[in-house]
């Protein structure tokens, strides 16, 4: 039989290897916390429409959907994937309180935005490829918590069976965009201050909305810039000719298309589409009004890499920087050597791989 004194002593010292373990675990990921509730996708019971005052939470994100509102929606769905007849658009200030999300509806967009601008800089956001309005309000958090902007949040029903029925549906809510373009102008010309930046970041599938802004004609009646910046991110639209159609893009100052050629996701969508991604593989001739940065270094075969999921968004410094730097509507700076440096093919920058 063991001596219980050597047996107490072997027992503390794996209680300390152990102890040890976790902490070294837990030192080398110290930015990721246990999520609070409004950190993860919620369930629809608990969401609810509020019929009184926007509350005073202070997660307040403003929501422009053309999704039908249905209170008597199946297993609680408030907001379907479906577009509204006659793609009415329902304007919703989303709050939360730490444990229940509540959507409050406004009168229209200007009602909307007196309700977020505090002074931050505005950002509007526009989600791709397969989500639902609660899985949209969860992205749409990260991302505000993240940068610290003014969120307004484009939302569309993109939760369907395959890729092409979400494409065919941006074209069916283009003229929504078109008409959110133009509420934005007019906003950012009346009602913001001059030391504010309004700007855009478009992620995968959400990126379809410039282009077909731009096919279908509407760019046409918008050639004054009233944006700072539109970030492109992991494009899920056809490479082949962009550049032709994004240098029609004339609303803003500043345009970022970011790619990165290992992308799994893309991968997959080329496979369904025919066609090779931009957020994949950039082809000449570029866009002219456009500055390409490459993540294929250091983003694995990641999609996502823009809301702070991934420990290596933390480790790079160059991806807090880049992506704080272009949706608070400022230029970035991809002549900094430590973080950038151009591609020999000449088709914009390689994001280099930096620790902190």
């Amino acid at each position: 039989m063991l001596n219980m004194t050597k047996i107490l002593t072997m027992t503390g010292k794996a209680i300390v290897v152990i102890c040890m373990f976790f902490a070294a675990c837990h030192s080398g990921t110290a930015q990721y916390k246990q999520p609070a509730f409004c950190e993860i996708t919620p369930s629809w019971d608990k969401i609810s429409v509020n019929t009184g005052p926007v509350p005073e939470d202070p997660a307040r994100i403003f929501f422009i959907t053309n999704r039908p509102y249905t209170p008597e929606g199946v297993e609680g769905e408030l907001f379907p994937n479906d577009i509204a007849e006659y793609r009415k658009v329902s304007y919703l200030i989303a709050t939360c309180d730490g444990t229940k999300w509540q959507l409050t509806s406004v009168p229209d967009f200007s009602a909307g935005m007196e309700e977020i601008n505090d002074g931050r800089d505005i950002l509007l956001f526009v989600e791709g490829h397969g989500k639902t309005l609660p899985m949209a309000i969860n992205r749409a958090f990260q991302v505000q918590e993240r940068y610290n902007v003014a969120l307004v949040v484009f939302d569309w029903p993109s939760k369907n069976s395959n890729f092409n029925k979400s494409l065919s549906r941006v074209r069916r809510c283009g003229d929504n965009f078109y008409n959110l373009l133009l509420q934005i102008r007019d906003y950012r010309f009346s009602a913001m201050n001059e030391t504010q930046a309004f700007s855009i970041i478009c992620h995968s599938l959400g990126n379809y909305f410039i282009s077909n802004y731009v096919v279908c004609g509407d760019h046409q009646y918008l050639q004054e810039p009233f944006i700072d910046n539109i970030v492109l991110n992991s494009s899920a639209i056809r490479t082949k000719e962009h550049g032709v159609v994004l240098s029609q893009v004339r609303i803003a100052n500043r345009i970022y298309i970011t790619s990165n050629k290992n992308d799994f996701v893309l991968r997959g969508a080329h496979l369904l589409t025919s066609g090779k991604m931009l957020g994949n593989l950039v082809i000449k001739p570029l866009a002219t009004n456009a500055q390409y940065v490459n993540f294929t270094d250091v983003a694995g075969r990641e999609h996502s890499y823009y809301f702070g999921y991934h420990p290596f968004e933390y480790e790079n410094p160059a991806y807090f920087y880049f992506y704080n730097t272009a949706v608070h509507g400022k230029k970035v700076n991809l002549q900094d050597t430590v973080l950038f440096k151009p591609r020999e093919t000449g088709d914009g920058y390689d994001v280099r791989d930096v620790k902190r």
